[in-house]
């Protein structure tokens, strides 16, 4: 192996110094290092931090199930993020869906709203699979704190004018080594939309995108309250999110 030169020596040594915070950014696993040094013998230590983005009963159905869309019918997806190391980490879910110009329909066809610009789909919670709404888990339970926390000044499209619109979600409290987040929703269903007004075949997406961060050394943020988790709310989280924005670290590899 050759030796690296003085030149190389000196970009790996300020890659470190610089590389004090990351982010994970996953479709479904990545791996990064948060690095810090001892300013008395120099030597530099990496700490491991990974997380996963599972969807269980989504993955569990068959290729043909899930590229398969019917109208008012739900099809299982419930993303849930894991800690895989033992570093502690603040988590963040993004979900991006279709929007367009389309029309409503009643299951005899006649027109139930007329054509406007819209999201495809619904997004679902357990609790709420029959509403005619989009729902999150983003209330506390009686017996635990955490839940999932919206963060709309990061959110595009809201305004529903582009071909897509983003929600952006924090996980309250932090994780702990192999922890998992509860279910960001739980269902997604296609809305009953007139025929033809969709391109037959034309692929429509549900992104999902998670992200990571470790929780020690974060300006301004106490990951603990004495002995429990501190419970983040969506000013802390959005800060979080927002620093990490600020190094670009934030940018999708998937």
């Amino acid at each position: 192996m050759k030796k690296k030169t003085v030149r190389q020596r000196k970009r790996l040594l300020l890659w470190l110094i610089f590389a004090d915070l990351l982010l994970i950014s996953v479709m479904s696993m990545t791996l990064a290092y948060f690095t810090s040094f001892d300013e008395v013998t120099n030597r530099f230590t990496a700490v491991p931090m990974d997380i996963a983005l599972y969807e269980t009963n989504y993955d569990a159905l068959s290729e043909r199930q899930r590229t398969t869309l019917i109208p008012n019918r739900l099809l299982p997806k419930d993303p849930v993020i894991q800690n895989t190391e033992k570093t502690d980490v603040f988590v963040f879910l993004k979900v991006t869906v279709p929007v367009g110009i389309v029309t409503n329909v009643n299951d005899d066809g006649t027109v139930s709203r007329p054509p406007q610009r819209q999201e495809f789909f619904f997004l679902k919670t357990e609790e709420q699979r029959r509403a005619s709404a989009t729902t999150f888990h983003t209330q506390q339970d009686a017996d635990d704190t955490a839940c999932w926390v919206e963060l709309l000044q990061y959110e595009e499209g809201t305004d529903l004018q582009s071909d897509v619109r983003t929600y952006l979600f924090g996980y309250s409290v932090y994780l702990h080594a192999y922890e998992t987040t509860k279910t960001l929703f739980d269902y997604i269903e296609l809305k009953n939309i007139r025929q033809f007004e969709i391109d037959i075949g034309e692929p429509l997406h549900v992104m999902v995108e998670a992200y990571g961060v470790q929780a020690d050394g974060l300006d301004g943020i106490e990951k603990n309250n004495g002995e429990d988790k501190a419970v983040l709310t969506a000013e802390q989280l959005a800060a979080i999110y927002g620093m990490l924005e600020e190094t670009h670290a934030v940018t999708p590899t998937g």
